[in-house]
């Protein structure tokens, strides 16, 4: 009993030696995992902290964004109510000009219609050719089929044919003789068998008559215009 106490005694230095270091790695073991530990919280508080960063860097390019946005729907806001006040003020010119030119028109073809008429009682000399064309010309300009610029040019070119008849003489057959036209101012008629002699007075054609000498030199004046004779002076009568 007593070796055996003895023993006992011996060994509890052993067990508290082995004891003593167990309980030292287990603290170096805690101090490592605590030390682990920490530089994981710090490199966690490391980026968690470069996150933060990077999230205010973002928000404030993010918000510079929105600002520069911000500015140029307002710009572009502006512009469009520009856009808008000048669309109405070219819709109001635009009006303006719409109803001048519609007014351009009606003068237009009122002036026409006038010419017309004018040339109807002008030289009795394809005065209804030149009449009906200046109201197709007229109406054509009324349906808008052609433009004002076009039925003024075609009115114009009308009207000058009828001025040059004033510079041209022409002789050609009808149906019963022959015609002869000097000018606006003169025209005769002869008919074929010599016996009608006819000419021109305010628009209406009236008989030489009896009258042997306007007769003679009536039908003088037709053989120089056929080139039937010599040219020569002849005297025929002028409407007054």
């Amino acid at each position: 009993m007593r070796q055996a106490i003895l023993l006992l005694f011996a060994a509890l230095p052993l067990f508290a030696q082995e004891s003593v270091a167990e309980i030292q790695r287990n603290i170096k073991t805690v101090k490592a995992e605590t030390e682990r530990e920490k530089s994981l919280t710090e490199a966690e508080a490391k980026r968690h902290a470069a996150y933060v960063e990077n999230a205010k860097q973002k928000t404030a390019i993010f918000e510079e964004q929105a600002k520069e946005l911000s500015g140029q729907i307002d710009s572009l806001k502006a512009e469009i109510e520009k856009l808008k006040g000048a669309r109405q003020r070219a819709l109001g010119t635009t009006r303006f000009f719409e109803n001048r030119k519609t007014k351009y028109i009606e003068d237009l073809v009122l002036t026409i219609d006038s010419l017309a008429i004018f040339v109807e009682q002008g030289f009795p000399h394809k005065n209804s050719e030149a009449a009906d064309a200046l109201r197709e010309i007229s109406s054509q300009l009324k349906k808008g089929v052609i433009s004002p610029e076009a039925a003024f040019g075609r009115a114009w070119e009308t009207m000058l044919e009828r001025v040059r008849l004033g510079y041209t003489a022409e002789t050609w057959n009808g149906d019963n003789g022959k015609f002869f036209r000097y000018g606006t101012v003169a025209g005769i008629f002869i008919s074929q068998n010599g016996e009608t002699v006819l000419w021109l007075n305010s628009g209406k054609w009236e008989s030489a008559g009896d009258n042997l000498t306007l007769r003679t030199t009536l039908k003088e004046t037709m053989r120089i215009a056929d080139g039937k004779t010599a040219p020569k002076l002849t005297q025929i009568p002028i409407p007054r």
